[in-house]
């Protein structure tokens, strides 16, 4: 027998239905990929997983318990230690709200505020890949007008870097050349200390442009 067969159902939905793995619709659902268009990832997130699903992983096995049509369970989020549940999470996709530490939203927002994750997109990748969906590729619209816009983004990484040069130059290294008493040692030094921190503010310029 293969271990297919002891897979338990993964979503609050197939447990609620009596779902077993045995071969079948289950079986189907799992290997089947969503289609993925012009959607982006955050809106691919709130439309494959449903909140419920993600506060089921977070609170443990057994920890949400469905009260009327709402699903009830101590609060998940790390910085948010309760012994009273006050977590909530509505049907129908309306999201969640925990009573204790007075946060709420949707799919996505649990998981930025679970995985202390700063951008929205980033949480809803991580929701996906989580629940084995695919993340959308960027429309042929983006990466065109990235290119249009790549010119001035080079012209403005060069000012930035400049102008970051000057500012390590004078905070940084003049004290260091100021420290020595001969003219022709210090005019040496700056030079190449000059040199030498060109790649250092070109690094730090493209990490943040990366970044951002």
């Amino acid at each position: 027998m293969q271990d297919d067969v002891f897979r338990q159902p993964r979503t609050v939905e197939e447990r609620e239905r009596g779902l077993t793995d045995h071969g079948g619709d289950l079986v189907e659902l799992y290997t089947q990929k969503p289609r993925v268009g012009r959607r982006t990832a955050i809106e691919e997130a709130k439309a494959a997983v449903p909140t419920v699903d993600l506060a089921d992983r977070l609170c443990g096995p057994g920890q949400l318990r469905r009260i009327g049509e709402r699903w009830v369970a101590r609060c998940p989020l790390p910085d948010h230690d309760e012994k009273t549940p006050s977590f909530v999470v509505y049907p129908g996709d309306r999201g969640f709200w925990c009573y204790g530490c007075q946060r709420g939203g949707d799919v996505v927002d649990l998981a930025q505020a679970a995985w202390d994750l700063d951008r929205a997109d980033v949480a809803a990748a991580e929701v996906l890949m989580t629940f084995g969906h695919e993340i959308p590729a960027r429309p042929t619209a983006w990466f065109n007008r990235q290119q249009r816009q790549r010119p001035m983004r080079d012209k403005v990484a060069e000012v930035r870097t400049e102008v970051l040069m000057r500012r390590l130059f004078r905070f940084v290294f003049e004290p260091m050349i100021a420290a020595h008493e001969d003219p022709d040692e210090r005019a040496e030094m700056a030079a190449d200390l000059w040199r030498d921190v060109l790649p250092l503010a070109a690094r730090l310029v493209e990490d943040r442009r990366s970044a951002g």
